[in-house]
């Protein structure tokens, strides 16, 4: 099994992985809505994550040892500039204008301060789809809710860590065979959700930590199999399907499977472990080679970035557009102009300050990041 991953810490086309789940994700954001589903975006975003934070953590591991606290520190620079930048612009908007667009265009309500500040914290501190997961809805709805997903992803490796600093070091086969577990155990639980009701908004189900975990364990189980060159006849087979899973993300955005996200979440994580597998173990393959094109892997390196900055300015639009073809214009220059100078000019040179090395505007992103951040 080939594995350049391992070599030299960087594949191109996991670039492009990300860039395709921010495409699935915005496709279903924008304002004429050409994908229902923007959740498949969020799914590959999660197994993605699981995959490269567990491929970091393993490689740390086999070095000698894992020092948890770097890994924080390194997770903080990466996510707070941009989240704070976001956060902060966003509450000043709320604050001076004081009314919430996203509650329809005539009947605009007044928001409080408390009602402003509250989801601006949750969001700070990774604890929005805690709110969510218990029914207890923001008053500002949109303008923070998006941050639900960076929660489930934060909540996720304030555990994970300390699992592999304690079981894979010990035995990297019967940490496996625990990882398996749960993988079984999540999906269980998601093919139960999914298959047994189909009901409209159900906020366990779509916010929830545990139903949201079956991508990012499949992900870090991927990386512990690839680390260790396990299975190598199973994964180059799944490898052979990875363009298919490409071409097959959109088309189940497409679907309105909006009553059964636990279905689409199975069926998301499955499609994402194919092309990953794919990217991984065949670089130079027909999927490897259009996953690392270069408007894949630009849109995947601003990935946090559109993904932070879309919804405001989604709201912004949406109130002088409305759900016109126009709207989604001016929507797409927008949110890429602020990303990009988000990514330049606030995001980078935070990051590699808070990381405690040297700035190079040109110089090189770092290797293994996390998916949504």
């Amino acid at each position: 099994m080939r594995d350049e991953l391992a070599r030299d810490g960087h594949l191109p086309g996991l670039d492009g992985v990300r860039g395709v789940a921010i495409l699935l994700v915005l496709g279903q954001h924008a304002m004429t809505r050409p994908l229902i589903d923007g959740f498949v975006g969020v799914t590959v975003f999660f197994c993605l994550s699981g995959f490269l934070i567990t491929t970091l953590l393993v490689r740390e591991l086999r070095e000698g040892a894992l020092d948890v606290g770097a890994f924080y520190r390194r997770r903080a620079a990466r996510l707070l500039p941009g989240l704070v930048t976001v956060v902060a612009v966003t509450t000043v908007v709320l604050l001076v204008q004081r009314h919430d667009l996203t509650a329809g265009l005539v009947h605009r309500r007044a928001l409080d301060v408390g009602q402003i500040l509250l989801p601006a914290g949750a969001a700070l501190t990774y604890t929005t789809s805690l709110f969510d997961w218990g029914g207890h809805v923001f008053a500002t709805y949109d303008w923070f809710n998006y941050t639900w997903s960076l929660s489930v992803e934060e909540q996720f490796y304030l555990v994970w860590p300390f699992a592999l600093l304690w079981g894979y070091r010990r035995s990297p086969r019967v940490f496996a065979a625990l990882t398996a577990t749960l993988v079984a155990l999540f999906l269980a639980l998601d093919l139960y959700l999914g298959l047994t009701r189909d009901v409209k908004y159900d906020p366990h189900e779509y916010f929830g930590t545990d139903t949201n975990a079956l991508p990012v364990l499949v992900g870090a189980m991927l990386a512990i199999v690839v680390a260790n060159h396990w299975f190598a006849r199973t994964v180059r087979r799944l490898a052979g399907g990875a363009l298919l899973a490409v071409a097959l993300l959109p088309v189940l955005a497409h679907r309105n499977d909006t009553g059964r996200p636990s279905v689409v979440i199975v069926t998301g994580t499955v499609l994402t472990l194919v092309v990953l597998t794919g990217v991984v173990t065949q670089p130079r393959s027909v999927a490897g080679s259009v996953l690392a094109s270069r408007p894949l892997r630009w849109l995947g390196e601003r990935s946090y970035s559109l993904y932070l900055w879309n919804v405001l300015a989604r709201i912004a639009v949406l109130s002088r557009f409305g759900h016109s073809f126009t709207g989604d214009v001016v929507w797409v220059v927008a949110i890429v102009v602020l990303a990009e100078a988000s990514f330049r000019f606030v995001e980078r040179p935070l990051r590699a300050r808070l990381a405690g090395r040297p700035f190079t505007p040109r110089g090189p992103e770092p290797v293994v990041t996390p998916a949504t951040g």
